[in-house]
């Protein structure tokens, strides 16, 4: 690792700059990673070409020699002849301006200043700026996390900074929360995270939706309020606004439907719901409940159609067996 790099102002690295002090000028992922191996990074001057450093002849001599022509099966094999290449052309050969050998004056010279590697490869982080939702979480990479009320409230503006293993959130560069790393879709909630007490404060956000929700029909404000009825409602927000936006998509009068018909099997699952309208089931017949009586049947026959005379061969009398069939 060198000591001291000159950026070509790369994007990546530089996000503007500034010439008294040249690391307020790196983005905030590059900053870490140079806090974190040791090293001075020094972003090159605006239209100053002189203060690059001389790669480039360096960067097409490797396009010119190596890349051009040559045949690659692979990452794995192209790095071992890149290897190869290094140690028995590139740095056997004798340099143009010192007529030295490249591998010769690195090891001798160079290698020694170099800063040493711990050989565990850095894990790059990833930054994003979010804010707090309704429900006191904050989306991250498709898995959503919980802020604290108490310092994070919903509208809050919050610095994520996720990697492999943590998802960590700042408040203004101040450290508020600890997560670990959820998968695609995962959730982390903190029970801790919520409002101590109900308030109409903190009820603000479910009663509109409640509201809102009745408005589309007495069984869609049903379902929101055995949604959001609950000692946490913000846990349901997101529910609360799929069902909203179910109305928008499939009508209000189709929604009502689909809202009656699970109700009237006790599914309270937004979810299940949308699946009634995504396969238009609304409009079906609800099956029968357990309890509630049959139907007579189109066939059915009285219980004497079975009675047995008691002057036929084999009887034993009509009255018994019409009560044993019974």
């Amino acid at each position: 690792m060198p000591n001291y790099p000159v950026l070509d102002n790369f994007p990546a690295a530089v996000a503007g700059y500034d010439r008294l002090e040249p690391m307020a000028a790196l983005t905030r992922g590059f900053l870490e990673y140079v806090q974190h191996q040791g090293f001075f990074a020094d972003p090159a001057r605006v239209r100053h070409p002189r203060d690059k450093p001389k790669v480039e002849s360096g960067v097409r001599f490797v396009q010119e020699r190596f890349f051009k022509g040559g045949q690659f099966h692979g990452l794995a094999d192209l790095r071992a002849q890149g290897r190869r290449w290094c140690l028995e052309t590139a740095g056997q050969r004798v340099h143009g301006t010192t007529r030295r050998l490249p591998l010769v004056v690195f090891r001798e010279e160079e290698q020694a200043r170099l800063l040493p590697w711990n050989g565990d490869p850095y894990d790059v982080p990833d930054w994003k700026d979010v804010t707090v939702h309704l429900d006191h979480h904050v989306a991250f990479k498709y898995a959503i996390y919980s802020a604290p009320d108490a310092t994070c409230p919903p509208g809050t503006k919050l610095e994520i900074r996720g990697d492999h293993e943590l998802v960590r959130l700042y408040k203004k560069g101040a450290l508020v929360k600890v997560h670990p790393r959820q998968p695609r879709g995962g959730r982390s909630t903190d029970p801790e995270d919520y409002p101590a007490e109900l308030t109409p404060y903190t009820l603000r956000s479910p009663n509109y939706y409640r509201r809102k929700s009745a408005e589309l029909g007495q069984a869609v404000g049903a379902i929101a309020d055995r949604l959001l009825g609950g000692p946490t409602p913000w846990a349901k927000i997101r529910q609360a606004q799929k069902l909203l936006s179910l109305g928008e998509r499939y009508t209000p009068p189709r929604l009502e439907a689909a809202c009656q018909k699970a109700l009237s099997v006790e599914l309270i699952d937004v979810r299940r719901v949308e699946r009634i309208l995504r396969e238009a089931l609304e409009s079906e017949a609800t099956p029968l409940q357990k309890g509630v009586a049959a139907p007579p049947g189109r066939f059915a026959r009285p219980g004497n159609a079975f009675a047995i005379a008691a002057d036929q061969p084999g009887g034993h009398g009509g009255s018994q067996a019409q009560g044993r069939l019974l």
